[in-house]
């Protein structure tokens, strides 16, 4: 069995090494073992996803506890090492984004996204001292954990629609940074897709750059090796991958119930397939 602080130590390691990091997010066990047997050397959850799989909406609508105990089941569900979406740390404290940290490490995960949205419409942004002051109290509750924890700083001017394009990506190099400082090992900045900005986030952000490939009913229009190109070191998928199964399932639904066929089946795998794929991972043990 291969260790949390050799998974973690793993996972660190990409971050500065070359080649870009492809992290796909997965919202159940299940799902993550699809995930890593297709190759992908890392895993990451979907706080949307897993939301979603639990009949809520997205937005931190899961206890801290809840989204801690189903994020440590998928990390146990796979020999790869799995960062965890755990939203805006559950608290506006730092202290709140620290526990949130020292539970993520205990759940078995070794890094996790905090963003810095409220959820508050008039004030979508924690004010940059008090979102810094929260970054570095995760930050050094990773580095009292002992393992090479790697928090990923979401910076979310362009997702809440912050200001003009000019504004958002000031206020996202200036909030990159400032993390960045205060001992974030990445900094995410999702809803840039264009060819413009992004390589100047990635020169401008003194770090590596995580960038949000695909969204729910819509895809970037860069490939991963075009990202690469432009200097991002991380994409993500966000919740896309699974809003992508649950339209699935309403199509599904609409061909069974308005026409009684069972078309959608032709695509899917056997049960003993599914069944192989999850004792091969030990589920089945």
């Amino acid at each position: 069995m291969v260790t949390l602080h050799e998974k973690a130590s793993a996972f660190a390691e990409s971050h500065r090494g070359p080649g870009i990091i492809v992290l796909p997010n997965a919202w159940d066990p299940g799902a993550a073992i699809v995930l890593a047997d297709a190759g992908f050397p890392f895993v990451a959850t979907t706080s949307a996803g897993i939301a979603f799989a639990q009949g809520l909406p997205d937005g931190q609508r899961l206890s801290r506890s809840r989204m801690l105990d189903l994020a440590g089941q998928i990390a146990a569900a796979v020999d790869v090492p799995v960062s965890a979406d755990l939203e805006a740390g559950y608290g506006a404290r730092p202290d709140d984004v620290a526990a949130t940290v020292t539970g993520a490490v205990a759940a078995g995960v070794v890094g996790c996204n905090i963003e810095d949205s409220t959820g508050d419409r008039d004030h979508p942004l924690y004010e940059l001292e008090a979102a810094v002051d929260r970054i570095r109290a995760g930050a050094e509750a990773a580095g009292a954990s002992g393992i090479p924890f790697v928090l990923n700083a979401r910076v979310d001017p362009y997702l809440v629609g912050l200001g003009t394009p000019a504004e958002n990506l000031a206020e996202s190099v200036r909030r990159g940074n400032a993390y960045r400082e205060a001992g974030a090992g990445c900094v995410y900045v999702p809803g840039v897709y264009d060819r413009d900005t992004i390589p100047v986030l990635a020169r401008e952000i003194d770090g590596p750059l995580n960038v949000l490939g695909a969204r729910g009913g819509a895809s970037s229009a860069l490939s991963v090796a075009e990202l690469e190109a432009l200097g991002v070191r991380r994409v993500s998928i966000g919740g896309s991958l699974a809003v992508a199964a649950l339209a699935l399932v309403r199509r599904a639904a609409a061909e069974l119930r308005e026409h009684g066929t069972f078309g959608y089946s032709g695509a899917a795998m056997s049960n003993a397939e599914a069944n192989a794929l999850m004792l091969r991972a030990g589920r089945g043990a």
